[in-house]
C-alpha cells in the first residue's frame, strides 16, 4: 500500500477541513448581550429585577436553559397583563431564534432575583450571572446595579 501523500492531496485535506469548519462555524448560535443592568433595591426589598437584550446573530435558533446566581436565587419571569391584572410567571426556557432576540424590560420578560442581600444589590455593584444554552453552553456575564432608567 501506497503511504505517499501528495502535494496535492495535502492541499485537498487542507481545503476540506477549512470547508467543514466554516460550515460547522456559521451553523451555531452566537449568543451576544446587550445593554444589562440589575434595578438596584431599597433596603428592605427582598428581590429585584434584571434587563437587558439577548440577541442571536446566527445562523441557528438557540435556547435559554436556564439562569444562576450565587449572589441570589434568580429565574427568567414573563409578566403579563390579563383583565386588567398584572401577573408573573416563571418562564422555565426560551427559545431565541437565529438573527432575533429576546428583550428583557419592565412589564416583560425580566430577570427576577430573589432572596437577595440588599447591600450586595446596591448602586454601582456586580452581580455574576451565568446563562446556559442549549448549544452555545455556559456564559457568565458581570450584570452592573443601576437606578432603573426604564
Amino acid at each position: 500500500m501506497n503511504n505517499i501523500i501528495t502535494r496535492g492531496n495535502c492541499l485537498l485535506i487542507l481545503l476540506l477541513s477549512v470547508f467543514i469548519s466554516s460550515a460547522y462555524a456559521n451553523n451555531q448560535p452566537e449568543i451576544v448581550f446587550e445593554q444589562f443592568f440589575i434595578v438596584d433595591a431599597a433596603e428592605v426589598a427582598r428581590s429585584t429585577a434584571g434587563y437587558g437584550v439577548i440577541k442571536n446573530s446566527g445562523e441557528v435558533d438557540d435556547t435559554l436553559m436556564s439562569v444562576h446566581s450565587d449572589a441570589a436565587a434568580v429565574m427568567l419571569h414573563r409578566t403579563q397583563i390579563t383583565s386588567g391584572m398584572a401577573t408573573m410567571t416563571h418562564v422555565s426556557n426560551s427559545v431565541i431564534k437565529a438573527h432575533s432576540e429576546l428583550v428583557l424590560a419592565p412589564m416583560s420578560y425580566h430577570l427576577m432575583f430573589m432572596n437577595i442581600n440588599p447591600a450586595d444589590f446596591s448602586q454601582d455593584k456586580q452581580i455574576i450571572v451565568q446563562f446556559k444554552f442549549e448549544k452555545a453552553g455556559l456564559i457568565e456575564l458581570s450584570i452592573p446595579v443601576k437606578h432603573n432608567t426604564y
